[in-house]
């Protein structure tokens, strides 16, 4: 057992620090797994790297089953009772009580599953609208033999079936608000949803509010859209959004430079977003403000990891070859469009001097390297160079670049 622990320990590590296209694979590998048995343990330790590429994942009963409760669903050991959450402990034994209960109405589902995707969220919602009421029917009042083999006694099970019906129930436009999360959403699927499940109390709203802030590019106005519904809408708010300014920023260093810059892009809009919303001040303001420097810190660094792994060492390489392809300079004019990019969402996040500052240091490297540049059309010439510059730092810099060589 303790050989196991260090096996999976070892591979979720190594899971975790992969680049992107190898953390696909491994996704789609455990994924493709019957008896998930260590995999989930696994894919814990790159969950993090997870929320930020967003893999289109295979459906399956179980998954599309907790959609709806996506926001709430953490690991088993930072569960506590009380709070409005599910622990992974319990989605297996809940899956497998509602299909053993809807019997053939399960099996339609699952088999409908086959060959599709997270990707297709109409056909999320087709499934789900299937089976989302009927599993809220599903769930017996006592808890189901071997539940106790998952940890958690009877009252738990009360708890967690009690937050799993309304929002199984309402799951449709609970969904609806959650698959516009990247246009806002808006706030009619909004306020549908949490009209939807207002009826059964504070826990199941601020469920509902995690779920849809989870995925939302404004979360800030989904919770002052919820504090003006009720006064007991207020607290959910508050408890969502604080859920929210606990999330650790993407772990940049580890995504490739198109998904850190589209992953940080995402972050400073939401953290804009939030900065708007007058439920955030005092204390949850300061968590705010450290999410901004957190998030600020980590794209500062990312680009400078970018601007060696994309433009420096590529420049530098193709300088010393004999021969350059015109696919080799595209390649290297890319990557500097990439690091552009991030370094205008990095500004958004608060250090335009340091990019300046970053990009000037770049500008002055390519000027040393300038006499090293070729006419020859077949090696890497001024003229590249000075495209490249002008890329990163404007025409003015790459015309600097260009009578400097000259001189």
């Amino acid at each position: 057992m303790k050989s196991l622990t260090r096996e999976v320990n070892w591979l979720g590590q190594a899971t975790a620090q992969a680049d992107d296209q190898a953390l696909a694979r491994v996704v789609r590998m455990l994924d493709g797994l019957k008896d998930r048995g260590a995999a989930d343990q696994v894919l814990a330790m790159a969950r993090q790297r997870l929320r930020a590429l967003r893999p289109a994942r295979p459906l399956g009963f179980m998954r599309v089953l907790f959609l709806p409760l996506d926001g709430v669903i953490i690991a088993s050991p930072r569960w506590r009772r009380g709070e409005p959450q599910v622990p992974r402990s319990a989605l297996a034994p809940l899956a497998q009580l509602v299909h053993l209960r809807l019997g053939a109405q399960a099996e339609q589902v699952a088999g409908a599953c086959e060959g599709r995707t997270t990707a297709n969220l109409a056909d999320v919602a087709k499934l789900g609208q299937l089976l989302w009421p009927l599993a809220a029917q599903a769930l017996p009042t006592a808890s189901p033999p071997g539940w106790d083999e998952t940890g958690l006694n009877a009252a738990d099970y009360a708890a967690i079936a009690a937050l799993c019906r309304p929002l199984w129930q309402h799951g449709e436009v609970l969904w609806a608000a959650m698959a516009a999360g990247p246009e806002g959403p808006s706030e009619t699927l909004a306020r549908a949803a949490l009209l939807a499940v207002l009826p059964a109390g504070p826990a199941a709203v601020t469920a509902a509010l995690a779920s849809i802030m989870a995925r939302a590019a404004h979360p800030g106005q989904v919770a002052m859209l919820a504090a003006q519904l009720e006064p007991q809408c207020r607290a959910a708010a508050q408890t969502a959004l604080d859920r929210v300014l606990e999330e650790e920023p993407p772990a940049l260093d580890l995504l490739d430079i198109a998904t850190a810059t589209a992953a940080a892009a995402g972050l400073a809009a939401r953290l804009e977003d939030l900065e708007r919303c007058s439920l955030i001040h005092g204390e949850r303001q300061r968590r705010l403000a450290g999410l901004r420097r957190a998030a600020d810190e980590a794209c500062r660094e990312r680009f400078l990891t970018g601007a060696e792994a994309q433009v420096m060492q590529p420049a530098g390489q193709l300088l010393a070859a004999a021969t350059v392809s015109d696919g080799a300079v595209v390649q290297l004019e890319n990557g500097a469009r990439l690091l552009r990019s991030m370094e205008q969402v990095g500004r958004r996040l608060g250090s335009g001097p340091a990019y300046d500052k970053a990009l000037a240091a770049m500008t002055e490297a390519l000027v040393r390297l300038a006499p090293l540049a070729s006419q020859d059309s077949t090696a890497l010439r001024l003229m590249d160079l000075a495209r490249l510059v002008e890329i990163l730092n404007g025409p003015d810099a790459a015309m600097q670049l260009l009578a400097a060589a000259r001189a």
